[in-house]
């Protein structure tokens, strides 16, 4: 059974001792047993003291609780109905609770019309100022509930995404933009290379501890770069820029996030070091292209994410950082994005799971920050490549041979002189 406005939590037993002792020191206060007692007097300085005015307050009580006559059903009535009000309306949310208090006002009020004495222990006009303070009183404590979850929420949605979208999306979770839709977004994967070995060689103590801190370091990287942690898979972190938030700058953030993983990871191992776990090595895809952005699932679970061509080109790009010993890999969509950075091809393949070609691209950092050196062998790189391309293989094999010598990665360029070697022997 569904009870409408129902809202069941641990904290409303203390919302319900809050409220019944609220009760205890109205009723007494109503009965007499407490009372406060002022007086004000303007002297305007004419008395010895030179003080313009008094203001006196002293306690006391005009009722004796245990001498008192029989308060009638129309007090212990009255005194059931607050009763059950204290105890029952902080489980209900808002609208509920103004519907119980309410009910309770009338009922209070219909009670005198009809069977009061002609001097209540309790005035009328107090006993619906004791409804009116425990609604009151309600109220205080529903919002201060809802503040605590709300700051509660975005501290937690801040380990996912920048603290500032945090904040936002706890003060209107509508502009989340929960709705399924097509947008242009960058979605960068990073995995640990040979996990499968070094979860083999550790305990599941420090296979977790590994992993907290490599996905704490991702995490961390993504998050200031605001970025948005999509998922951990495994070994595998999955981030995403331009969702749940868009943004123009999603390919720029997306790729300094990767740069910037790359660069902290250093100091990671020089941690694992100390600890006596293995060395992390990582690869990292991003992508740039469109995907579907929204809830996923069913109707027992939900899931806001991305899907679409976009996410599997990272994911595939990700694999190919082993096969070429680099350790970001780019599309060419995300490099035609940012212009102001250098990219080095590394190769036009067919990805796996999709038809069209992607062009790979190793990003080299900014093209201001970028030394002669780095721009001498990038130019021969990619003279290399026209070189292959277009079929002379005795030229390419002679520059990629000098980069293999001068530059390198050594593995890389080895891949593409054996498959030149392969290329002569077939057509010879």
């Amino acid at each position: 059974m569904i009870i409408p406005y129902y809202n069941p939590a641990r904290r409303n037993v203390t919302s319900s001792l809050v409220l019944l002792l609220a009760l205890l020191l109205l009723v007494l206060t109503g009965l007499g047993v407490f009372r406060m007692y002022f007086s004000f007097d303007w002297t305007a300085g004419d008395d010895a003291s030179g003080q313009l005015f008094s203001f006196k307050v002293r306690g006391g009580n005009s009722f004796n609780l245990f001498d008192a006559e029989p308060y009638g059903a129309v007090f212990w009535s009255t005194l059931a109905i607050t009763l059950v009000l204290a105890l029952v309306m902080p489980w209900f949310r808002l609208i509920g609770g103004s519907i119980l208090a309410l009910c309770a006002a009338g009922s209070i009020f219909v009670l005198h019309l009809q069977q009061s004495p002609a001097v209540p222990s309790i005035p009328l006009e107090f006993q619906l100022l004791i409804v009116l303070v425990l609604y009151a009183l309600y109220v205080l404590l529903q919002y201060l509930a809802e503040f605590r979850d709300r700051k509660r929420f975005a501290t937690l949605l801040s380990q996912y995404v920048p603290p500032e979208l945090a904040n936002a999306y706890s003060r209107d979770p509508k502009s989340m933009g929960l709705e399924s839709e097509e947008r242009t977004i960058s979605v960068l994967f990073c995995d640990v290379v040979g996990f499968a070995a070094i979860s083999e060689q550790l305990e599941s103590k420090q296979v977790a501890q590994f992993l907290n801190g490599f996905f704490s370091l991702v995490s961390k990287v993504v998050v200031r770069h605001r970025g948005t942690i999509d998922k951990f898979m495994g070994d595998s972190v999955m981030a995403v820029w331009g969702a749940p938030a868009p943004t123009d700058t999603h390919a720029f953030d997306a790729l300094s996030a990767a740069l910037d993983i790359q660069t902290e990871v250093a100091e990671l191992n020089q941690q694992y070091a100390k600890q006596g776990l293995p060395t992390l090595h990582f690869g990292i895809g991003v992508s740039t292209g469109t995907a579907m952005v929204g809830p996923l699932g069913s109707e027992y679970r939900m899931d806001y994410t991305v899907v679409g061509d976009t996410v599997n080109i990272a994911q595939r790009l990700e694999k190919q950082t082993r096969k070429y010993r680099v350790p970001v890999v780019v599309s060419d969509k995300t490099a035609a994005a940012l212009p102001d950075m250098l990219f080095r091809e590394l190769d036009t393949v067919v990805v796996k799971g999709r038809k069209q070609p992607v062009t790979m691209m190793q990003p080299l950092g900014a093209k201001a920050n970028a030394s002669a050196e780095i721009k001498q062998h990038l130019n021969a790189h990619r003279l290399a490549m026209e070189a292959s391309k277009s079929g002379d293989w005795n030229r390419a094999t002679e520059l990629f041979t000098t980069l293999r010598d001068e530059w390198g990665p050594a593995e890389m360029y080895d891949l593409y002189l054996n498959g030149l070697s392969v290329l002569h022997q077939r057509n010879h």
